[in-house]
């Protein structure tokens, strides 16, 4: 493999864009998922009779999943039928949303959102392979940038759509909405997803070693992110915590089925762009953590109005993700992430002038501006790392996508945190954890430049 894009053929047959589709409806739903369900936690623990503490393993036992089995995920998909693995996934997500909803205790509920976080982390390495297989390599793009405004899409709808389902049928109806969708998007899948003669196949024993290395490492990288605090000494638990990731993380990389992911980022173009998505992520993460404390606790604004500002990055994504993609498919897909990342960079830097005297549409902009650069560089980013790959290797690389988009969402609410308590960590404080936003949307820009560079040489 050289490190350059693959030249787009044209020997390929007619665009499958009802596959593009069905992948766009698991997008959605799997980021529905992921806000749908904090509305519902008050209700549920009330109904289950558990406090906030422990009733947010509901959320953990989602979300640990995505981390631990994308990666061993990928390399499964890549030995079996995407149509058929897609089936699976998204045929298991349904049932696991059934077993969420008929629960009667905690720990049943846990088990089921486990089992549906597995699911949603086949999806997740599904999305880009079948996107891949589905669309032209010189529309991979666009297709992508649809595909990727969906996410957000259902991220921003999920809490109004959570109550009123909520108020309309109780907690359990947030779980159950989901086979309907599922339904939809395994027929089109059924129908649009072109075949193959791989068939399904048994998932590798050496796989379930890896999913508990990066499980173990993620958890306590993010552990120790969390218990970072500057303000209280040596941080002996958190240094600990990080250790101990680094350590696990390293361990894995010395496994063989590691090495086929990791050699992704032997080729100078996916490690850059790879890199370009987490920061990206970041940027996402830690204005989404932080944003709400400064509308609420700063700015004093009503939570309606908090609420409806906070729609403007999410919105921001979903108009500009299309938009991103055609720009990469014309003129190339390193100028619309250039394009992108400044963007990001620029309403980064303007939100450090925060001040008291802002109003709720100051900050609303500044969201805005930060979600369209998010938009335009979605779709760039994850269909250059496509084509940068060879096919059999496409759902690792969807996963290793993932991943890393994945994490840098996860590190950024705690590195901005951790920023403004250095800040001081009052709430006329909290633009100081913008920095962590504007550094983060540096080192975007700047892996989308290395990647010019390296096309150039």
């Amino acid at each position: 493999m050289t490190a350059r894009e693959r030249t787009p053929s044209s020997t390929r047959g007619a665009d499958r864009w009802g596959a593009v589709v069905a992948v766009g409806i698991t997008v959605f739903i799997t980021g529905a998922d992921m806000t749908i369900v904090g509305v519902a936690l008050p209700t549920l623990g009330t109904d289950l009779g558990v406090g906030p503490t422990t009733v947010q393993w509901v959320v953990l036992g989602y979300a640990l999943p995505l981390v631990a089995l994308g990666l061993p995920l990928g390399r499964w998909a890549d030995t079996m039928s995407k149509r058929q693995a897609f089936l699976l996934a998204v045929c298991g997500f349904g049932v696991a949303s059934v077993l969420v909803a008929v629960a009667d205790r905690l720990g049943t509920v846990v088990a089921a959102r486990v089992m549906q976080g597995l699911f949603g982390a086949l999806i997740s390495a599904l999305v880009l392979a079948t996107i891949a297989r589905s669309v032209r390599p010189q529309m991979m793009g666009r297709a992508v940038g649809v595909v990727a405004a969906l996410g957000p899409l259902g991220a921003a709808v999920g809490p109004a759509l959570g109550g009123a389902l909520i108020e309309a049928s109780g907690w359990r109806s947030v779980f159950l909405i989901n086979v309907p969708i599922c339904f939809v998007a395994g027929w089109l899948g059924l129908r649009s997803i072109p075949a193959d003669d791989m068939g399904l196949a048994l998932p590798r024993r050496s796989w379930l070693l890896d999913a508990i290395l990066l499980g173990a490492g993620g958890t306590a990288f993010l552990l120790g992110l969390q218990a970072a605090d500057p303000t209280r000494g040596t941080p002996i638990l958190a240094l600990s915590l990080l250790v101990l990731a680094i350590v696990v993380t390293a361990v894995w990389t010395r496994r063989p089925d590691a090495r086929v992911a990791l050699g992704m980022l032997a080729d100078p173009l996916p490690r850059y762009w790879l890199i370009a998505s987490c920061c990206g992520g970041a940027v996402t993460g830690t204005l989404g953590f932080l944003a709400p404390f400064h509308l609420t606790d700063g700015l004093r604004v009503s939570p309606t109005v908090a609420g409806l500002v906070l729609l403007a990055l999410p919105a921001g994504m979903v108009a500009a993700a299309p938009f991103g993609g055609m720009i990469g498919d014309r003129w190339g897909h390193h100028r619309a992430g250039v394009l992108g990342t400044a963007l990001v960079l620029t309403g980064t830097v303007a939100l450090l002038g925060a001040s008291g005297d802002w109003r709720a549409v100051d900050l609303a902009w500044r969201l805005a501006l930060v979600g369209a650069g998010t938009g335009l560089l979605a779709g760039p980013c994850q269909a250059a790392v496509m084509n940068a790959v060879s096919p059999d290797r496409g759902a690792t690389a969807g996963a290793f996508s993932s991943l890393t988009l994945n994490l840098g969402f996860a590190i950024g609410p705690p590195l901005g945190v951790l920023t403004w308590r250095m800040g001081g960590g009052s709430p006329a404080d909290i633009p100081a954890g913008y920095t962590t936003a504007v550094v983060t949307a540096a080192l975007s820009l700047l892996a989308v430049c290395m990647v010019v560079v390296s096309r150039r040489a």
